[in-house]
């Protein structure tokens, strides 16, 4: 397995490219948030295959790729159903003036509350982890956390945008602090902007799980 980082648009998102050298449409795309013509040449610059593309949460800057994408490669795009007022409108996925048009994503799947996904038979594992928003998820796979807007380096993400709830963030950081004591080995963390990290610093270090 390969993660690749891609750094979008004017608010630096990081759309993750993760790829498998032994799956036949071997590719998915985690928050494709703009420039798909960039993410496009990244995939087909190494005859890359997407299979579908998963996203942490529905705000502008981490789906506004996404059609492009669904008519390029014909492949579905999933969010968690909590999500689904979000991408469906405009003032709430911040699209309509943050954006040069307004989105409103009606060619989701939805994810149904916290489980695993038969992902091309890769167990991926979606937790349901509210706050930024209320359909904000964590994407495990392996021992690497795709935190989206939940958990930066050194930081978290917002509240007080649409959908957000400060004591909804804080009970997805005590499940955050619950995963981290309950596995042996350390997890790699790829949050939605910024730098990579792991859980067990952020454990040690991040004031936000500290309290």
């Amino acid at each position: 397995m390969k993660v690749e980082r891609l750094v979008l648009g004017n608010f630096g998102v990081n759309c993750y490219i993760v790829s498998f050298d032994d799956f036949d449409g071997n590719t998915i795309i985690i928050d494709p948030g703009s420039e798909p013509q960039k993410i496009i040449s990244y995939l087909e610059e190494r005859n890359l295959k997407p299979s579908l593309i998963l996203n942490t949460h529905g705000h502008y800057d981490h789906i506004g790729a996404i059609p492009v994408l669904i008519s390029r490669y014909e492949i579905p795009c999933y969010v968690h159903e909590f999500e689904e007022p979000i991408v469906l409108d405009p003032a709430k996925n911040l699209s309509s003036f943050l954006g040069e048009n307004e989105l409103s994503l009606k060619t989701c799947s939805l994810i149904k509350g916290t489980c695993v996904k038969n992902f091309n038979n890769l167990g991926i594992e979606v937790i349901l982890t509210p706050g930024h928003t209320p359909g904000s998820v964590i994407i495990k796979l392996d021992k690497i956390l795709f935190t989206g807007d939940l958990l930066f380096k050194g930081g978290i993400g917002r509240t007080d945008l649409p959908g957000g709830d400060i004591r909804a963030i804080r009970n997805s950081l005590s499940t955050l602090r619950k995963l981290g004591q309950s596995v042996k080995e350390d997890l790699i963390v790829y949050p939605g902007h910024g730098e990579e990290t792991t859980l067990k610093y952020e454990l040690k270090t991040n004031y936000y799980l500290r309290i």
